[in-house]
């Protein structure tokens, strides 16, 4: 080893010592990464319940001098009857939350690093339910718990007794417990959750018939033997009797039967309404079965869907990705929002490196999306979902709007990633390259099974000559579903007699995942990515930077000696304040909708998709508001500044001191309302091209409801509706500021306004209303997103 070899080793900083926290009840494992906050708040990384634990009690993280305990607490925190506020973790080290006698207590405990052993030896086991279940998987490996002390863990790190290579699992993520003669899991405040018999669990006892979830892998025990089954893809895929109808009784599908066997390649098929998307949603319960059941190697997908959603990736037909970015960062932010809080980004880039390849996207790692051809983009929408490395795939129109070539380019792409071991359903319009699946599937009108079997047998059986004769033979005739059932076709590629059509139960299918970070972590990867976006996109970044300057021109080109004095004006300087006043306001308003009118919409199916998986709505609205926030803010200031620059400053301010500054702030707190707006429009509409007539229209009514051209207070109708405009607050606060008597009538002081009075109360009362106002728009906005959740049956 060389000189510098040998530096750069005493330099390179030392692992850190990991640390644990343990409560009466819970522990967990803290990443050194990322701060660790213990409070009584759902949104805090370990929840401990106390009448004075605060909402975010202490925070603990990790720098050059190792391990630090900070009290961020109303009521405190305590260490042997003394007071911390910031504190270096040398060793265990218990603390109170609070100072009574009873307040809950954690304790930290530093476990030092292993010493490198050699692995384990783990003898192949393989019991006669593992030999029956061999086509969905593997049992590859086993535990002899007669050896095994009281507790064994279970997660991804190699310091953990069983170690699950999935990213979907925690570094620690359960823990096997012996107590008495009974073995219980505990989950460790894991990300993505512990599962028995696919229900979502915190602490279970563990019998025979009893089969734990965690990521990809299965765990059960078999006498003294822990048996680890690994989801491999390899599963079978049945729908049963599948029914959908609409609120109002329409029939969309009717008793939908198939088999699918393990990696295959199912290809749907049928004219325009035939439920073809329907039974998209249905079969990966994004919008459950009102009849039927869809079993997963061999579980009810509804019942377990908590657990199981994890191995199913959607890729809807519009494209779920922000076309700005370039591919390796859409993927390292959808990784982000995929994955643990715990999963290093060396991990993450692995992973997304492997898809990348496996799409043979490498040559096109570091382009922008829109610069991709469509085939490109439509592998790019893959791969995201091949991020948590699904088993089944389901793609919704992959190949609409493609030429032939890039048609059969993606359909090769589908037949390679089945053969790779996963099962892959495409719902298509197109039938150039059906020969590359499996299976086939055609709907007729009314959600009909009409054939289900190879796709060379699909002509013959219809007594056609082309896939267009067939369609138009579906379209003419009726009873399809029942004649497929009494086919020889339907005995040899669907097995069994339909049931009759069952009500499915009640389940978590068709509700949001639970989310996998914190709040605060989503909201940080959100803001990020939105701020690339914006970044990358230079033709908005003109838009956004020349638009106040255009406006501040606009208002320089109105005579404007007076400028926003009233003095000057009855001294007889050309000029009106309140003209002037109005085009700034009218400007402000039209920039904040403008910058958020077609915010929501344009994302609508990336959010929906996001949001399937544990997206935080809270997370999401709150980056846009306050990355746009932040943007109309300086396009404010920007306005104010140069829109007055030059002429005279309202005469008497009111409360700070400075006229314009008082301009200023009212001209932000305006944009950040007129913001709020544009986000609830843009959350109503579900077409983008609609946001640009909504615009003119609301750039029209805060114009006309300013109360700048006429008194409106008294004018019933108008009056009421003048409450939720920004622009009746926002010029009612500036006109405060300025001095203006009244509304500019024919007789100029007949008619006072009392939201005008020239007085620190008025204005503050203005703003403070301004802000109530910009409050509810977001509220209805928060509410419109919950019409985009996955919808229940």
């Amino acid at each position: 080893m060389t000189q510098l070899e040998k530096s750069a080793e005493r330099a390179r900083p030392a692992p850190a010592t990991p640390l644990e926290v343990r409560t009466h009840d819970r522990r967990a494992h803290v990443n050194p990464g990322t701060p660790f906050t213990i409070g009584r708040d759902e949104s805090a990384d370990l929840q401990v319940l106390g009448p004075e634990v605060s909402r975010h009690h202490v925070r603990i993280t990790h720098g050059p001098q190792g391990w630090t305990i900070e009290d961020t607490s109303r009521n405190g925190t305590f260490a042997q009857q003394r007071r911390l506020t910031k504190e270096h973790v040398r060793g265990p080290l218990t603390v109170t939350l609070g100072a009574n006698a009873g307040a809950p207590q954690v304790h930290l405990v530093l476990t030092p690093l292993p010493r490198p052993t050699p692995p384990r030896h783990r003898a192949p086991y393989i019991s006669e339910a593992a030999q029956r279940s061999s086509r969905q998987g593997r049992f590859e490996a086993v535990h002899d718990l007669r050896t095994t002390p009281a507790a064994l863990t279970i997660g991804r790190d190699e310091r953990n007794d069983v170690v699950v290579q999935d990213l979907l699992a925690s570094r620690f993520h359960a823990e096997l417990r012996r107590e008495g003669s009974r073995w219980v899991i505990h989950d460790l405040n894991s990300s993505n959750g512990t599962f028995v018999n696919g229900t979502r669990t915190r602490r279970q006892e563990l019998g025979p018939a009893d089969v734990v979830g965690i990521g990809h892998v299965l765990l059960h025990l078999e006498g003294d033997r822990l048996v680890e089954y690994v989801d491999t893809g390899a599963v079978e895929f049945r729908a049963e009797g599948i029914g959908v109808r609409t609120a109002k009784g329409k029939q969309l599908l009717r008793d939908v039967t198939f088999a699918l066997e393990s990696k295959s390649l199912l290809a749907v098929v049928g004219p325009s309404g035939a439920g073809k998307s329907t039974l998209l949603k249905a079969l990966t319960g994004f919008r459950p079965a009102d009849e039927g059941r869809v079993e997963y190697a061999g579980r009810d997908l509804y019942a377990d869907y908590d657990e199981l959603r994890q191995r199913i990736g959607l890729v809807p037909q519009d494209d779920i990705l922000h076309p700005q970015l370039s591919v390796r960062k859409a993927l390292h932010y959808a990784a982000e929002l995929r994955f643990p809080d715990d999963v290093a980004a060396e991990e993450r880039r692995a992973g997304i490196d492997e898809v990348i390849h496996e799409l043979g996207l490498d040559g096109q790692a570091e382009q922008p999306i829109h610069t991709l051809s469509g085939g490109q983009r439509k592998r790019t929408s893959v791969a995201l979902e091949l991020l948590t490395r699904p088993s089944l795939l389901f793609l919704d129109e992959p190949t609409s709007g493609l030429d032939p070539g890039l048609d059969k380019s993606v359909m090769r792409t589908l037949r390679g990633l089945a053969d790779d071991g996963r099962t892959v359903v495409v719902v298509t319009h197109s039938v150039a390259n059906l020969d590359l699946c499996d299976r086939l599937m055609l709907l007729a009108p009314g959600g009909e099974v009409a054939f289900f079997g190879p796709p060379e047998e699909a002509l013959a059986y219809f007594g056609k000559t082309g896939f267009a004769d067939v369609f138009l033979l579906l379209q003419e005739h009726s009873d399809w579903g029942e004649k497929f059932s009494r086919s020889p076709a339907h005995a040899r590629y669907v097995g069994r007699a339909s049931a009759p059509p069952q009500p499915t139960q009640q389940t978590s299918a068709g509700t949001a995942a639970r989310r996998q970070q914190s709040v605060r972590r989503q909201f940080t990867v959100l803001a990020r990515r939105y701020l690339a976006v914006i970044a990358a996109d230079r033709q908005y970044l003109i838009f956004m930077a020349a638009l106040p300057l255009v406006l501040s021109v606009l208002a320089h080109a109105l005579p404007g000696e007076a400028g926003l004095s009233m003095t000057e004006q009855l001294r007889g300087a050309a000029g009106a304040p309140h003209l002037l006043w109005l085009v700034l306001v009218v400007g402000a308003a039209l920039m904040g909708s403008a910058a958020s009118i077609r915010e929501l919409v344009k994302e609508r199916e990336i959010y929906r998709r996001e949001r399937a998986i544990g997206l935080s709505r809270g997370a999401y609205l709150t980056s846009k508001l306050v990355v746009l926030g932040a943007i109309v803010g300086v396009q404010a200031v920007v306005l104010g500044v140069l829109g007055t620059v030059g002429r005279p400053s309202p005469d008497e301010p009111v409360l700070l001191g400075s006229g314009i500054a008082e301009i200023v702030v009212a001209l932000v707190l305006l944009t950040a309302a007129s913001m709020a707006v544009g986000l609830a429009v843009s959350a109503l509409i579900d077409n983008a091209d609609r946001g640009m007539p909504l615009l003119v229209l609301l750039a029209m009514l805060q114009f006309i409801l300013s109360s700048a051209l006429m008194q409106i207070g008294e004018r019933p109708g108008l009056g009421q509706l003048a409450w939720l405009v920004p622009a009746r607050w926002g010029f009612a606060a500036g006109a405060a500021t300025i001095g203006i008597p009244t509304g500019p009538a024919a007789r100029p002081f007949d008619q006072p306004d009392p939201l005008w009075d020239h007085t620190a109360g008025t204005w503050l009362a203005d703003l403070g209303v301004l802000a109530v106002v910009t409050a509810l728009f977001v509220a209805l906005t928060w509410w419109l997103l919950r019409r985009l959740d996955p919808a229940r049956r």
